[in-house]
């Protein structure tokens, strides 16, 4: 399934989603080995970042797929520590050369950094205009961090990423982001990874409802949440490490989740997230640096 941009590129989903594969900020054979077998399964669309280190590991499984490079999609981020304008640029630069490729579909701005939106900002419309990426966006931005970016752009962000799943889902940025042309892609599509110490029951792939439903259709848990989303028009980038749970993933096209279903869905959410919130994360984020 592919999703159409505000710039007219089509964005395929679901995604893969590469953060922690291995372990948090591994770089390794084993970790291109992961990424290659889900290319080779049929994920077109990678998302890495700056911050997840494994840039390389990403640039190396391409490379050794096979797969045409313009049948992927190729997405990564900006930290924090790496916005402003001249420090987009040489951000870009870094992380063009680790994945070594000649060009990248889709690079956001990881968190807001406000101070910094505009000029950040401004970097990235010239990256564009370069042709050095395909499409820009946003990540994890709220409704005044959109305002803030939209206010003096000359480009309209290609998508926000944000964290949605049945029990966050983030109804008033998605409003607006629709009101905009902008495209909702939700990460932690089926509640954060173990390494956030979230116990597995307090998520929503052991939610009794969603079990019920899967049982219904004869899937898995992980389907009936990664179809709602498409349903949705949103575009899920889960994350597995297991074969078996990767292909499952990509397996959304043979049924169909009723209104009633997705009303169920709907109905769970709490309104609290797995993750920071942006305002939350900015300074713990500063602290984070970006391997080389």
């Amino acid at each position: 399934m592919e999703f159409l941009l505000n710039n007219g590129i089509e964005m395929p989903a679901p995604g893969f989603g590469t953060g922690a594969i291995r372990g948090w900020q591994a770089d390794s054979d084993e970790v291109a080995q992961v990424i290659a077998t889900a290319i080779g399964m049929g994920y077109r669309h990678l998302d890495t970042a700056s911050i997840y280190g494994n840039e390389r590991s990403v640039g190396k499984a391409i490379r050794s797929a096979g797969q045409p490079r313009e049948q992927l999609f190729v997405v990564t981020k900006a930290w924090n520590t790496e916005h402003g304008y001249d420090q987009i640029l040489h951000a870009f630069d870094h992380s063009q050369r680790r994945l070594d490729l000649e060009y990248l579909d889709l690079y956001l701005l990881h968190w807001p950094v406000p101070s910094l939106i505009q000029e950040s900002w401004r970097a990235m419309e010239r990256l564009l205009s370069e042709r050095k990426v395909r499409a820009i966006g946003v990540s994890n931005y709220r409704i005044s961090d959109l305002r803030c970016v939209l206010e003096r752009a000359e480009v309209v962000p290609a998508c926000n990423q944000i964290e949605i799943h049945p029990y966050f889902t983030q109804p008033e940025v998605r409003e607006f982001c629709k009101t905009q042309g902008i495209q909702i892609v939700s990460y932690s599509p089926l509640g954060t990874g173990s390494w956030s110490g979230v116990l597995n029951e307090n998520k929503p792939v052991t939610d009794p409802l969603i079990i019920q439903i899967a049982k219904r259709h004869r899937i898995s848990p992980a389907q009936v949440i990664l179809r709602w989303n498409l349903q949705h028009g949103w575009v899920p980038i889960p994350k597995s490490e297991h074969p078996d749970r990767m292909e499952q993933n990509l397996e959304l096209g043979e049924f169909t989740l009723s209104e009633a279903e997705m009303s169920v869905l709907d109905d769970l959410d709490t309104g609290t997230g797995f993750n920071m919130d942006p305002e939350d994360a900015i300074e713990a984020n500063m602290a984070m640096s970006v391997p080389e």
